[in-house]
């Protein structure tokens, strides 16, 4: 039987070189994402997080899964250093980066150092994607770096952020994807800005989702047999919801899958913060308190493992392997209990249904 998985997403450094107009980084523009090394967690901290993953895992019995992003991973100084030592323990490490730092040589770096995947991010047409990204190379550069990950075996998942502005370039990405050399490509929902909420104009409602979902099925029939199309993304269990394995841990009210934030990880910032998510902004300790202690006492976390509670606020049966995203259910009513707005469940036709597992975006 498969073990679960415990993760931590680490944010290695603050430091980037492109300023992406949704990065969470970025959140006022043209400000400096650079940080002054004092605040970053050393080495020595970061080889007592991994070890802190791995014992935990082993404890609980699951598999240890470690995620290094940004800013951009590239930038930090020691990042080669970080990937001996948690290849020396044995931890599966993937790494989520902007692509364009990736060089022949940096490649074969990673690949030497026990990556076999990384994610790569890719927002729309090379138009579309400069403009994100705010530099003029970014697109052409995201695209050599999967080469180069190809080049020495690395598997690459590219990671498309649905918005408003991009929704119309979602197959020109997967074609661009696939000629540059990437096996999986996966879409997530864009969490809007807390002060905007559902009026932020990137963002996509529940009908919108829905038909991105739609779309993607049918590139899925088009594309299918060149990369793989990711279901994944915590709404798609609404797509998924006959499937003998929901049916049951919708009558056990047990956790199975969907949002994770509470259940399977956390976020740590690269001063050491804690969220429960990388994109559910709310500090519930420090790493150095220990997986356990944050985990299983705090009270958020607490919160977030509450599904009786949660199916009783949005009167919704699958929310054992769904939940929908707590995060932009915080974005946009400042209460990360509340419904997920983007919710589609309604519009879900029995032809839309599937009993479909997927490649996990991790392995």
């Amino acid at each position: 039987m498969t073990k679960k998985q415990l993760f931590i997403q680490w944010d290695s450094t603050n430091d980037c070189n492109l300023r992406c107009r949704h990065c969470y980084h970025n959140e006022k523009g043209e400000k400096a994402h650079r940080q002054e090394d004092s605040d970053l967690m050393s080495l020595s901290e970061v080889e007592d997080m991994v070890d802190d993953l791995v014992d935990t895992s082993q404890r609980w019995g699951m598999d240890p899964r470690f995620h290094i992003s940004g800013g951009e991973p590239l930038k930090r100084r020691d990042l080669f250093k970080i990937l001996e030592y948690t290849q020396q323990r044995g931890v599966a490490t993937k790494i989520l980066t902007n692509g364009t730092l990736i060089t022949p040589e940096k490649a074969r770096a990673l690949k030497e150092r026990g990556i076999k995947r990384l994610q790569i991010s890719v927002d729309g047409d090379r138009e579309r994607h400069n403009d994100v990204r705010q530099r003029p190379y970014a697109f052409d550069r995201a695209m050599q770096g999967i080469a180069n990950c190809r080049a020495e075996d690395i598997g690459v998942t590219v990671s498309f952020t649905a918005m408003q502005s991009n929704k119309d370039h979602i197959e020109q990405a997967i074609k661009d994807s696939i000629e540059a050399g990437a096996d999986i490509f996966g879409i997530q929902s864009y969490v809007p800005t807390r002060e905007l909420g559902v009026n932020d104009p990137e963002f996509i409602d529940a009908k919108g989702m829905y038909d991105i979902y739609k779309v993607q099925r049918e590139l899925e029939e088009r594309y299918g047999d060149k990369i793989s199309l990711l279901e994944t993304e915590v709404l798609w269990h609404l797509m998924h919801c006959d499937d003998p394995l929901k049916e049951a841990s919708r009558e056990k009210g047990k956790y199975l899958g969907g949002c994770g934030a509470g259940f399977s990880g956390v976020a740590v910032l690269s001063n050491g913060v804690v969220y429960p998510c990388r994109r559910l902004p709310i500090e519930i300790g420090h790493i150095s308190e220990g997986l356990v202690r944050l985990i299983t006492e705090k009270k958020v976390m607490k919160d977030l493992r509450d599904l009786e509670r949660l199916k009783k606020e949005f009167g919704c049966e699958y929310v054992s392997h769904c939940k929908g995203c707590r995060a932009i259910a915080y974005a946009t009513t400042g209460d990360f209990m509340n419904k997920d707005p983007m919710c589609f469940r309604n519009l879900v036709k029995p032809g839309d249904l599937k009993d479909r597992y997927t490649k996990d975006a991790t392995s």
